[in-house]
């Protein structure tokens, strides 16, 4: 029973998992960039929703109402106001431009410190409804909180309109046509580098969301973007660079060999044996599980 329960807390946290890796995943599947900052975008996020919470009693999950937009305008932004020149300057010479990793690094380091510097190193807790109401099944075997919940049916909702977006509309026909080809699709008439911001901010409004689920149920500081922002890119690469699938899949491996890990053996040894597979996957399938060969 032990290792039932393990195993469904597991499915719960890799929800959270691919729910982080999911924006990440759609950037590089598009732009061809690595963003390091994706992990300060995320504690950015889960600040900005304790603020509302703190001094308007706004529940993070309601929120997003307001965050989301924030977040993908911004994104968007970003791009084309500032990666976009680095992007035209390099002129697509290599596979992911080496101006534009160093400045999403700088990003990453300059968003964290600001934070650092407005809220201090101290923890934060958004105390919702979310957050001290709890899932009890099983006649209370298997317990968690409703936030975490609600994280992994956002997981599979965010992961079902980025696809549906993807396949279904004509944004989506342009974002595959700038991902495959953006000069072919610049000659059949593509606005490339608008195509671009749209795909960074649909990725910064995916992180955003997820920043109301790691608000509901972690503690806010500025360093859980260095937490969660590391493993998302360990499970963007294990689940495929660029496949919303394999985000999702990542996600839940590495919440299951965590939890299920936990009850053999430590938590930190349960964290190394999911780097391991990590490695392994990455030395025998080096694209990915759900990832295309080039």
């Amino acid at each position: 029973m032990n290792i039932m329960m393990s195993v469904l807390h597991g499915l719960v946290l890799g929800g959270a998992y691919g729910l982080i890796a999911l924006g990440l995943s759609l950037i590089f599947g598009v732009i061809r960039i690595v963003n390091f900052a994706h992990g300060a975008f995320l504690a950015t996020s889960a600040y900005l929703y304790y603020v509302l919470f703190s001094s308007y009693g706004v529940d993070p999950f309601l929120g997003m109402i307001l965050v989301v937009p924030i977040f993908f305008i911004s994104g968007f932004l970003l791009q084309k106001v500032l990666i976009r020149p680095l992007l035209l300057r390099e002129n697509a010479s290599v596979l992911e431009p080496t101006s534009v990793m160093l400045f999403t690094i700088g990003l990453d380091y300059a968003m964290a410190n600001l934070l650092l510097m407005i809220f201090t190193s101290k923890y934060r807790t958004v105390n919702s409804w979310s957050y001290s109401n709890y899932l009890r099944l099983f006649n209370a075997t298997f317990v968690t909180q409703w936030s975490r919940v609600i994280s992994i049916i956002l997981a599979f909702v965010v992961a079902g309109i980025l696809s549906l977006i993807m396949h279904r509309t004509e944004l989506g026909k342009r974002i595959q046509a700038v991902s495959q080809n953006r000069d072919a699709a610049a000659l059949c008439g593509v606005d490339v580098h608008t195509t671009y911001g749209i795909a960074f901010g649909l990725g910064s409004a995916a992180v955003a969301i997820a920043g109301a689920c790691m608000a509901s149920f972690y503690l806010v500081s500025p360093s859980v973007g260095n937490v969660f922002g590391t493993k998302s890119f360990m499970i963007v690469v294990l689940g495929g660079l660029g496949s919303l699938p394999g985000a999702l899949l990542g996600g839940f491996i590495f919440g299951l060999i965590e939890s299920v890990g936990a009850q053999f053996m430590t938590s930190s040894m349960a964290n190394l044996l999911s780097f391991a597979v990590f490695l392994i996957v990455l030395v025998v399938k080096p694209e990915g599980l759900l990832g295309k060969k080039k």
